[in-house]
């Protein structure tokens, strides 16, 4: 008796990329995929409703960063596999990706040939990381102390969310951002919010939030 079909959502802002990946997974008898979505909110609310066993996306999405997505999803649908596709080179990104709850990680230059295969092993409950992937992260290093809440700080702060805002978005009080924002300050060495940013983009903690 044949295997049930895996199934997948594929996020990405880009058609050619959505339908590209599909064909490919497709092709296989093993996956199928179940919704395509082009920004991070409704990443989260197609996998929270479908519940896949596979949330394939990129870190550069519009609206919500995949980073944040990955944070999100984890909470929401924790059995659902995450696997990064992107184009980012970032490796402060990739990291962050990886810490925030994704198992996979594949950079879209990289041989197509092996996607299924290194998907199908993220399902099967392994890390899988592509080689180029792999020698990118070799050289993230810089602000690996920042938290998980603090980005999603670091984040809604590029955007220009007030602390009220970031606290009905994050579900914590105004207070608590504020700390958080504190810390950030402190661990980047920034002094007002407009130098915190500043100083992000240079590190390349922020490099996604420039495609929202």
């Amino acid at each position: 008796m044949s295997r049930k079909a895996l199934r997948v959502i594929i996020a990405d802002d880009h058609m050619i990329v959505r339908q590209g990946t599909r064909a490919l997974l497709e092709r296989t008898d093993v996956f199928v995929v179940v919704g395509e979505v082009d920004n991070g909110l409704n990443a989260i609310a197609e996998t929270k409703r479908l519940m896949p066993e596979l949330l394939l996306l990129d870190l550069a999405m519009p609206v919500i960063t995949g980073v944040e997505v990955i944070e999100d999803v984890r909470r929401w649908s924790p059995e659902t596999h995450i696997a990064v596709l992107t184009g980012m080179r970032n490796a402060n990104m990739l990291r962050h990706a990886l810490d925030g709850g994704a198992t996979g990680l594949f950079l879209k230059s990289s041989d197509v040939d092996g996607l299924p295969d290194g998907l199908r092993a993220v399902c099967e409950g392994e890390t899988h990381i592509d080689p180029a992937a792999a020698s990118l992260l070799a050289s993230a290093g810089h602000h690996t102390d920042i938290t998980a809440r603090e980005r999603q700080v670091l984040f809604g702060i590029a955007r220009g969310a007030s602390n009220p805002d970031l606290a009905e978005r994050l579900g914590i009080s105004a207070n608590t951002v504020d700390k958080h924002r504190t810390s950030l300050m402190r661990k980047l060495g920034a002094h007002s919010a407009a130098e915190l940013v500043a100083i992000a983009l240079r590190d390349g903690l922020l490099e996604s939030v420039k495609h929202a």
